[in-house]
């Protein structure tokens, strides 16, 4: 393929490479083609195809690169044409690399390609302790974290294909786990929060500072600052008496600002901070037209990212917009795509809350958009799940409205997989909904997994519910092996969650026939239960967890795989145990079983989401560490 290049030399060599990469996944393209290029700063990606000829018209790489992807899906019709408006200076993907996974080069390389191939231009590394610093040798120990060369990497890649590899850390709150180490105690305002207005505290972020300026090539940094709630409440109280949490954020904001200033860093922040501890009260729940004129600011070029993951009404997102444009002339919205909710991804809140979202922001003429992708409480569903949501956000940068039939055929020109097939993962939390959309975000996936079925802490809603559990995770069961057969790359995905099905089928009702068996003196079913039912669940859980842990060690550092592992296993454990006590009680050993003679009580109280995401909560009524 001939490429004839009407801008200079520089924008050629970074496309060349990236375009025979492209080229090498596909066979659409052969050498009689000639692909003629030209960046023009408008917002328009236009694409012209004339037998031999490709015309592509755009504004920067990113959009090049999708354009390209275009014409490669559409290379068996002899001529085209195809234009698109682009909506967002900036459309990227936040990655969370700091929920125990940490992704390989490898795997970050792969959605740096598939961002690309939509025309984003952003990734965000959310990196709270998982990343090289200086001098900090417990900065990140035992977690995997990126060393500078491996972002070095990143970012060449990433710069490649038009994609700004940009660093987000924390330099306030989230930092539990580099605070927990030996020699924090100076900077330590409480277990998760620095100690604002103590030079230690600077000089540490200095430092944090320094290694990101030394790794990435933008100039751009997202300081995190989120969900300090108990900010000032700490040490610093101890030491220095209370002071209004809007003084503290302000002061120590600027504080950090300034050392970026000094090496040149544009920083950015999350928003919530600035709105609670102004507002007193929680980040969503300012009434409509709130006057800010007389808060606690930040400096007006200050980045503010306002993240909403929840609301599927357009008001909220409106009134929001008002109140952030009156604290920053640089406002960054962060959505999200639910990948964080267990074990299970949740497409139904994605869809809901992504297209109320983006379409305020363009009323708003918001200049950037982030897809977020948090793992929250261990990283449990795999990144690839991921895609559905980030594809969304694409589509409504370069489409007006939201299209499905396009969005469909985006996301399989785009990622190689079937939308329909990982649209289908959304019915593991929907067992309670029957048939509506999951936007109370439940995940009865996780905690009737991870429940102790001795103990039934949820069982009350299962049998409340009155759904055949088996017969609805049979049927999964089934869907997840149809798409496996057919899914390519993403086949191990696919089988994870068959297994993840088959588990559930027999588990998920297992502490109700366990109790109800017991309620009733059927020895008989006690022991089918005991000498059948669990060893086959552990039969299904052996697969599950080795299924799970290919897809780990395939996608990311092998550290924090350990707390996956002790979770199954755990499971595992527990079913063998539920097992031996059975068999006891049958035996004449024990004469009653205690735990089956708790009363079920409702977990979720009326008006309560059913949506349990910690598993420490999950798993025992007793604590897991200790009280002190």
């Amino acid at each position: 393929m001939n490429i004839v290049f009407s801008s200079d030399k520089k924008e050629y060599n970074t496309i060349k490479k990236g375009t025979e990469i492209l080229l090498a996944e596909n066979d659409g393209f052969n050498q009689n083609i000639e692909l003629f290029v030209k960046f023009q700063d408008r917002p328009e990606i236009l694409i012209n195809k004339r037998k031999n000829q490709i015309h592509i018209i755009c504004r920067e790489i990113s959009h090049y690169y999708r354009a390209l992807n275009y014409a490669i899906h559409h290379m068996e019709e002899d001529e085209f044409q195809y234009q698109e408006h682009v909506c967002f200076e900036r459309n990227g993907l936040m990655l969370d690399c700091s929920r125990n996974a940490v992704f390989t080069v490898e795997k970050v390389k792969f959605l740096i390609k598939t961002l690309a191939k939509l025309g984003m231009n952003v990734l965000m590394l959310y990196t709270e302790d998982t990343y090289e610093v200086e001098g900090q040798p417990y900065f990140g120990a035992y977690r995997g974290k990126y060393t500078k060369d491996e972002i070095k990497e990143l970012d060449a890649y990433a710069s490649m294909f038009g994609v700004e590899l940009v660093p987000c850390i924390q330099t306030l709150a989230h930092l539990h786990n580099a605070l927990k180490w030996p020699g924090m105690d100076k900077i330590r305002d409480s277990a998760d929060i620095l100690q604002p207005e103590k030079e230690e505290t600077y000089q540490f972020i200095e430092k944090l500072l320094r290694s990101v300026k030394e790794s990435f090539s933008t100039s751009r940094v997202h300081l995190g600052m989120d969900e300090a709630v108990m900010l000032g409440l700490g040490n610093y109280l101890k030491e220095n008496g209370y002071k209004k949490g809007s003084l503290i954020i302000r002061e120590h904001c600027n504080r950090v600002v300034d050392i970026c200033r000094k090496l040149e860093l544009k920083p950015m922040i999350w928003s919530d901070m600035y709105i609670t501890a102004n507002s007193t009260g929680g980040y969503y729940d300012l009434p409509e037209n709130t006057d800010c004129s007389k808060w606690e600011k930040p400096k007006k070029d200050l980045g503010l990212v306002y993240w909403d993951y929840y609301h599927d009404d357009t008001r909220t997102y409106e009134k929001m917009l008002d109140i952030h444009a009156q604290l920053s002339d640089n406002v960054i919205f962060a959505g999200g795509s639910w990948i964080w909710n267990g074990i299970s991804p949740n497409y139904s809140k994605t869809y809901a809350c992504t297209k109320a979202a983006l379409s305020t922001c363009k009323k708003y003429n918001i200049k950037e958009v982030l897809c977020t992708a948090w793992m929250d409480n261990g990283a449990e569903t795999p990144m690839d799940a991921l895609l559905p949501g980030l594809v969304l956000f694409a589509h409504l940068d370069f489409h007006r409205d939201y299209d499905e039939t396009i969005l469909k055929q985006e996301f399989r020109n785009c990622t190689g997989g079937e939308f329909d097939d990982f649209m289908a993962l959304d019915n593991f939390d929907s067992l309670f909904l029957n048939a509506k959309e999951n936007k109370e975000a439940q995940n009865p996936s996780k905690y009737l997994l991870y429940q102790d079925p001795m103990l039934g802490i949820f069982d009350y809603h299962v049998k409340e519910s009155g759904v055949n559990t088996k017969s609805y995770y049979q049927n999964i069961q089934k869907c997840m092996k149809e798409c496996a057969k057919k899914a390519g790359k993403y086949q191990p995905l696919f089988s994870f969650y068959e297994k993840l099905a088959a588990v559930l089928a027999d588990k998920a009702d297992l502490g109700m026939c366990i109790k109800s068996a017991y309620d009733r003196s059927d020895r008989a079913a006690l022991k089918d239960i005991s000498q059948n039912v669990i060893p086959g669940i552990i039969c299904n859980l052996t697969d599950m967890k080795s299924s799970r842990e290919k897809i780990w060690m395939n996608d990311a550092k092998p550290f924090g795989y350990e707390i996956l592992d002790i979770k199954i296993g755990g499971v595992i454990t527990r079913l063998k145990s539920t097992g031996s006590r059975i068999d006891n009680y049958l035996n004449g050993n024990v004469l009653r079983l205690e735990e089956l003679e708790e009363e079920r009580l409702p977990y979720f109280t009326k008006g309560m989401d059913k949506r349990e995401n910690l598993w420490n909560r999950i798993i025992s009524g007793c604590d897991l560490n200790d009280t002190i």
